[in-house]
């Protein structure tokens, strides 16, 4: 896929990017008085967007990228085994903004309850697992009418079988990680039934919206349109469940997401003389660094606090607006770096990756519980079904408790020599 070409499903994944971070911000800094206002409930139904999109957009890639690989996958070349790196990235990364705590062994002391969290299927797992599974079938299925057949069926099979799954309970009958994959929320917040459907109908709708004429694009937006309009006055009429389980409410989402898509498509050209469109480019090419990146910043990382114990849902909407700016463009600004880097010296971004990855796959087996209580920024357990909170790190006390430890076991050691060089002398009066 050229990104000339196709730019226009970056814009859509840019888009979808920059609204994520409103959708965090909005989460921990506006007030919940203003959740009366009468266009919150409008605000809150576009946040459910975001996720579809990202989802319909990586299936549509990974179609597009199968057609120009699709040879060297079936015979086991080199572009197979990145891919699947790529992939184990993802699931990597996801799981870790999981681990209640970045400890080997304190994860293996984890409550049921942090393991619950672990498990949680999450975005980046849905995108993975129905990769894998989008990839197996394209390398079986030689024929691309019956591989957009088979995507199709299972855009379908997974919205309809959504309420029976969920009703059934069928999670709850499986081992805690494959029966995560399936369980509805709060369980896990993108189980695979209902959002794999998304991903499989970017694979099949996306390489088809690419080839069509600039009428028939029109006439399947307007379509798309109408059916969003008549689904939504369905929803509107339904109980709450309709806008969790029904399929129905996934051919919403999916008819707003191809109208948008549809729309990009058509204003392309037109497109191409804005300088401003290049900030939708970066934020849809750095997807992935921007959901990690803002995450760090919203609600905390390992040595620091995050956002969200400062504001904790204290603002007007005006100032949670202001944030969600300020965010938004630390977040663009560090993804164009990260961008420039990737072009100028892409191996030495491989190794530092790389490196990174074996740093902290190391840290992770190797540090000990009580270090990395002391790092833990975010609590494991969810009182009453409240945001869990963020917590100081408190680096110097865990300082102060490496020293102790050297001290304790160098006892071959001064001890007043070890005691002249502690900085516990000097931080033991901050500490409670």
């Amino acid at each position: 896929m050229t990104a000339n070409r196709y730019s226009w499903l970056d814009y859509l994944r840019g888009i979808a990017a920059i609204w994520m971070i409103e959708v965090h911000v909005t989460d921990i800094a506006l007030a919940s008085n203003w959740h009366s206002a009468w266009w919150y409930p409008w605000l809150n139904l576009s946040h459910g967007f975001v996720a579809v999109a990202f989802l319909f957009c990586a299936g549509g890639a990974f179609a597009l990228t199968l057609e120009r690989k699709v040879a060297a996958y079936r015979q086991l070349a080199r572009p197979l085994w990145e891919y699947l790196g790529k992939l184990a990235l993802l699931l990597v990364i996801g799981y870790w903004l999981h681990l209640p705590a970045f400890s080997l062994e304190r994860t293996l002391q984890a409550s049921a309850e942090e393991l619950r969290r672990l498990a949680d299927c999450d975005i980046l797992q849905t995108i993975a697992y129905s990769s894998l599974a989008a990839l197996g079938i394209g390398m079986l299925i030689h024929s691309e009418r019956w591989r957009f057949g088979i995507y199709a069926a299972l855009s379908v099979v997974f919205a309809v079988l959504t309420p029976w799954i969920w009703q059934t309970q069928l999670y709850e009958q499986l081992p805690l990680f494959l029966g995560a994959l399936i369980a509805p929320p709060p369980q896990s917040k993108f189980p695979l039934f209902p959002f794999a459907a998304y991903f499989f109908a970017g694979a099949w709708i996306v390489p088809l919206l690419r080839n069509l004429t600039t009428t028939a694009l029109s006439s399947i937006g307007i379509a798309c349109l109408l059916t969003a309009g008549g689904t939504m006055t369905i929803g509107l009429a339904s109980p709450a469940s309709w806008w969790y389980s029904s399929p129905l409410h996934v051919l919403f989402r999916l008819s707003g997401t191809v109208c948008t898509l549809v729309v990009l498509i058509l204003a392309e050209p037109v497109m191409q003389r804005f300088r401003w469109r290049k900030i939708l480019l970066i934020a849809g090419q750095q997807s992935l660094w921007i959901y990690v990146f803002h995450l760090l910043i919203v609600y905390g990382s390992v040595g620091g606090k995050g956002l969200a114990t400062m504001v904790d849902n204290q603002l007007s909407y005006p100032g949670a607006f202001l944030v969600f700016i300020g965010v938004g463009a630390v977040s663009l600004a560090s993804a164009w770096g990260w961008s420039v880097l990737k072009d100028i010296m892409p191996q030495v971004v491989r190794t530092t990756v790389a490196a990174a990855v074996g740093i902290g796959i190391l840290t992770f087996l190797f540090l000990p519980a009580r270090y990395a209580e002391l790092l833990t920024t975010v609590e494991s357990v969810q009182h009453a079904g409240e945001r869990p909170g963020v917590e100081r790190s408190d680096l110097p006390r865990l300082a102060a408790l490496l020293v102790q430890d050297l001290v304790a076991t160098e006892s071959s050691l001064d001890r007043e020599m070890c005691a002249a060089y502690s900085p516990t002398m000097d931080l033991h009066k901050f500490l409670p």
